[in-house]
C-alpha cells in the first residue's frame, strides 16, 4: 500500500520562561492508506502535539511532512483545504453544536464540503444508522449519552469518507464498556470506508483495533 502522509525529522519547540520545551523532538513517522496506528503516551508526552503538526493544525519547528506527496510547509490556506476534502477529527470532547440535533450536527461537515442541504441530511442519516443513531436522528446533544454524543461526533468526522482520521483520546470520557462499543462501530465504519487512522490514546482497548502500536513520552517514541 502507498504512503498517505509521511514526517521526517519532526520538531515542535516552544519556549517556557527562560527554558525551551521540545514537545516533538526530531520524530520520524508515516500511514500507509488503509492503516490504523494507535499512539499511547502519558499526558503531555507529546502525543496530542504530534497529531496537531500532523494534521496542520498546529505548525511545526523543523522537519518536513507530506500528505499524499504534498508538502505542508505551513501553508494554512493549502492545509485548510486537505483537511476539508480528506480528512476527519474526532477529539475526547464531542464539540456538538448544542442548539443542533444529532443529524443537523453530522449533515454540517457534509454541507461545509459542498453538498447541499437535502443530500447532506441524506447522508448523515444513513451514517448515523451505521453507528447504530437510527432513533437519535432528532435528539438534541443534551438528550444523548455519553456514548452517543461520541458516536455523532464520529458519524460527523466520517460523513464525506475522509482518507484519513485524527482521534484524539476518543473514549476519554467514556466507561469501559461504552468505549469498546465505540471503538467496535468506528472499526466496522473505518474499514468499510477504507479510511487511515491514528489515535492518540491511553485506552487499552485500542489494542486489538490497530496495525501499528507506537509509545511516545518526552517528545520521542520509545
Amino acid at each position: 500500500m502507498n504512503k498517505l502522509l509521511e514526517a521526517n525529522n519532526l520538531s515542535k519547540f516552544y519556549k517556557e520562561g527562560d527554558e525551551e520545551i521540545k514537545a516533538v523532538n526530531k520524530i520520524d513517522f508515516s500511514i500507509k492508506e488503509n492503516e490504523k496506528i494507535v499512539i499511547y503516551g502519558r499526558s503531555g508526552s507529546g502525543k496530542s502535539t504530534l497529531l496537531n503538526l500532523l494534521s496542520g493544525l498546529d505548525t511545526y519547528s523543523d522537519g518536513e511532512i507530506s500528505y499524499k506527496n504534498y508538502k505542508y510547509n505551513n501553508q494554512h490556506k493549502k492545509l485548510t483545504q486537505l483537511r476539508k476534502e480528506s480528512m476527519g477529527f474526532v477529539y475526547q470532547f464531542h464539540h456538538l453544536l448544542k442548539e443542533f440535533t444529532s443529524i443537523e450536527n453530522v449533515a454540517l461537515g457534509s454541507m461545509i464540503s459542498g453538498d447541499n442541504k437535502k443530500r447532506s441530511l441524506e447522508k448523515a442519516s444513513d451514517i448515523l444508522g451505521k453507528f447504530g443513531l437510527s432513533e437519535r436522528l432528532n435528539h438534541f446533544p443534551s438528550q444523548l449519552s455519553g456514548g452517543e454524543k461520541q458516536r455523532v461526533a464520529m458519524a460527523r468526522a466520517l460523513i464525506n469518507k475522509p482518507d484519513l482520521i485524527f482521534l484524539d483520546e476518543p473514549t476519554g470520557n467514556l466507561d469501559k464498556d461504552t468505549s469498546k462499543e465505540v471503538i467496535n462501530y468506528l472499526n466496522q465504519l473505518t474499514d468499510e470506508f477504507k479510511s487511515s487512522i491514528i489515535v492518540a490514546t491511553h485506552d487499552p482497548e485500542f489494542r486489538n483495533f490497530s496495525d501499528k502500536i507506537l509509545t511516545m513520552d518526552s517528545g520521542v517514541f520509545v
